[in-house]
C-alpha cells in the first residue's frame, strides 16, 4: 500500500462484481516485482458473446445442443454414443430444461438462457 498515493474502498454487489473477479484471477497468475516490468492484459469488446465464436455447426447441420434436446425429449442417445457418451449425455441434461420446443440452460441462481444456434436463430 505504500507505493501508492491514495486508496480508497467501493462495495460492488456480487451480481455487478464479475468482471472484477475475473480480473482479480488472472492478476493472480502474474508475478508483480514492485518497480518492474508488468504483463499486460489486452481486453476486447465484442458485438456478440464470445462463446458464439467457438460454436461451430457439426457437419450433418444440426445444432451443438442437438443431441442434448433429443435426450430430453424422446430419452435418446445417438446411435454411435458409447457407455462414456452416455453418461456424459445423462450429466450435461441434467442442466437444461425443456419447455415445448424451446430449449434452455439453466444456472445454478434458477436464471434460464435460451439455446440459440450461433449460425441462425430457431
Amino acid at each position: 500500500m505504500e507505493l501508492f498515493d491514495e486508496i480508497s474502498f467501493h462495495h460492488i454487489p456480487r451480481e455487478e462484481n464479475k468482471m472484477v473477479d475475473a480480473l482479480a484471477t488472472l492478476s493472480s497468475m502474474f508475478k508483480v516485482i514492485p518497480h518492474g516490468d508488468l504483463s499486460c492484459i489486452d481486453i476486447r469488446c465484442r458485438v456478440e458473446p464470445a462463446h458464439y465464436c467457438l460454436i461451430e455447426e457439426e457437419e450433418h447441420g444440426k445444432s451443438w445442443y442437438f443431441d442434448i434436446k433429443r435426450y430430453i425429449k424422446d430419452k435418446e442417445y445417438p446411435l454411435e454414443a458409447f457407455d462414456n457418451d452416455k453418461r456424459t449425455l445423462r450429466w450435461l441434461a441434467a442442466s437444461f430444461l425443456l419447455s415445448g420446443s424451446v430449449l434452455y440452460k439453466r444456472y445454478h441462481d434458477m436464471v434460464l438462457l435460451r439455446c440459440v444456434n450461433a449460425k441462425k436463430a430457431e
